[in-house]
């Protein structure tokens, strides 16, 4: 038997994880071009995998390589038949992104989420066919012998054709090794970026001051995770999701045409509050909101019931480092996977009955809405158990949307308690609350969570509200424009306008408070505009 004939054989091994993934997708997501490009991709990633037995020689090493290769290769098809078959949509280099600052936690929370008795069905039948399959593998290669330096040349040659032709036909998106390399990259750049915030306290800010002299000062941001505008009762849900809220509607200021720039976490956060936005997404490294802060007196104090990965290494938690002072409850805590956003409510009091500092700012960053849903409240809040409104009907999908729902009503408590608690103070003092991004919940697309690979008009939109104390008030003139456009990119230079910091990076056409704001085209995704990628002109 001739080599070609022998690694043809094993070929067909390949081609068999190919078949099961393809029919899984088939079945339950039908013939879409996507499915044609990602199985044709597989097959050449198969020819690339198996190519270099032509060139080794020695059987023992063939051998090893041959069952790291396969093994690899039905991982990658499991993983983007699972992805797709759960959003409709390949991996990218931007969800591998975000799937690095995950931790165990969030992976277990997630895949108790999202699986479902068919992903359990094609993980049980595709175990079997990669075992059958690879019983035989080492007898394929007993009659393998050594290629001649012809050969050699040629499949070399050949290689680098598809290797060339994967690239430049942009097939190469579906690989899921050459994704995972990019993202990995990616992601170490960015965090080599944030590499100096905890050092560096203050940054480097030119010509920083304030002209408020003699106040007692407590300014809270309350960072939420996952909370969509559109569950949210304040801005017209048909459920009474904020009650709390709702009753001092009149003390707030509620922006109805804010937006994230992404719709996850990292890529949000990373620049809302460093200088940081869509034009100039390099300016992550540039400075933070806390860092000008610092540089202006203020004591900076970050409570949070987020989950780093470990605590010097999310790239979050690099930027709420360079805070004065920093108290992450779920490491505290033991890492406990449970823990409600209530539990901020004393460490905020500790933090205000234990300062002596005259100018706080506090950040508090929720759990909010996080996956999993029904985590995210106590029994007590279970309030909305009947059937919700949906475009996608099923028991499954009522329950998520309950919990999605119940999550923002014990989310408006927490947020009105927090409101509560510094109104008795009598300071100088502001609350302003927004989410991170918000969610798809069945409205747009049969599916809960976000994904930038797919991107919901819900996944972008985020409630934006705004208390103020009556102190405050007296020395703060802002201008109240609620249905102005703003995406949260440039939100550093709003707060910075609150705070009352002037510095030569703060630019008051990027604050939404500010009489000089000048309105800016809202890019999403890789370039395109909000309001007419979601025909909103």
């Amino acid at each position: 038997m001739t080599n070609f004939k022998i690694i043809r054989q094993i070929f067909y091994k390949f081609l068999i994880i190919i078949s099961v993934g393809l029919v899984f997708e088939l079945i339950y997501k039908g013939l879409k071009i996507s499915i044609v490009y990602n199985s044709f991709e597989n097959i050449l990633f198969s020819f690339l995998l198996l190519s270099p037995l032509y060139l080794i020689s020695r059987q023992i090493i063939q051998s090893v390589y041959v069952y790291f290769i396969y093994f690899l290769f039905c991982l990658c098809t499991y993983f983007e038949t699972v992805y797709y078959y759960l959003f409709d949509t390949f991996l990218s280099a931007s969800s591998l992104f975000v799937s690095l600052e995950s931790n165990r936690f969030e992976a277990t929370e997630f895949l108790s989420f999202y699986f479902d008795s068919e992903v359990i069905m094609f993980s049980v039948i595709l175990i079997v066919m990669v075992f059958l399959s690879a019983y035989r593998l080492t007898s394929n290669l007993i009659l393998l012998k050594k290629s001649s330096k012809q050969i050699q040349i040629k499949i070399s040659v050949c290689i680098a054709i598809v290797v060339l032709f994967l690239k430049f036909s942009a097939l190469i998106v579906y690989n899921l090794p050459y994704l995972i390399l990019k993202s990995s990259i990616e992601y170490v750049l960015e965090s080599n970026k944030l590499g100096n915030y905890k050092t560096n306290s203050t940054g480097d800010f030119l010509n920083v001051s304030r002209s408020v002299i003699g106040e007692d000062e407590v300014y809270v941001l309350v960072l939420g995770e996952s909370t969509s505008r559109a569950h949210f009762g304040l801005y017209n849900y048909y459920r009474a999701t904020t009650p709390k809220l709702t009753s001092i509607r009149d003390e707030l200021s509620v922006y109805n045409n804010v937006i994230s720039a992404h719709p996850h976490s990292i890529t949000s956060i990373t620049k809302l509050l460093t200088l940081g936005n869509r034009e100039h997404p390099e300016k992550i490294s540039k400075g933070s909101i806390i860092q000008l802060a610092n540089s202006a007196g203020f004591e900076t104090i970050w409570l949070s019931n987020q989950r780093p990965i470990g605590i010097y290494e999310s790239l979050v938690t690099k930027i709420a480092l360079s805070s004065s002072r920093s108290n992450f409850l779920t490491t505290v805590q033991g890492v406990h996977n449970n823990v409600l956003d209530g539990a901020l409510l004393p460490e905020l009091e500790t933090v205000l009955a234990n300062s002596s500092s005259s100018k706080k700012l506090i950040i508090i960053h929720l759990m909010g809405t996080h996956v999993n849903y029904a985590s995210r409240y106590p029994e007590t809040f279970n309030t909305f158990t009947d059937t919700p409104i949906s475009n996608y009907k099923s028991d499954k999908i009522s329950k998520t949307i309950n919990d999605y729902d119940n999550a923002v009503l014990y989310t408006d408590h927490v947020i009105s308690k927090i409101i509560q608690q510094i109104k008795t103070l009598n300071k100088r003092s502001f609350v302003l609350y927004f989410s991170d991004h918000g969610e798809e919940l069945f409205k747009d697309y049969n599916m809960a969570g976000h994904n930038e690979d797919i991107s919901t008009k819900d996944m972008y939109d985020v409630p934006f509200i705004l208390w103020q104390s009556e102190n405050f008030k007296k020395h703060k003139n802002i201008e109240f424009v609620l249905d102005r456009p703003y995406m949260l990119d440039d939100l550093f230079h709003s707060l910075a306008d609150l705070l009352g910091i002037s510095a030569r990076e703060v630019d008051l056409q990027r604050s939404i408070f500010s009489s000089n704001f000048k309105s800016r085209k809202r890019i999403i995704l890789k370039n395109s505009e909000y309001d007419s990628y979601f025909n909103l002109d």
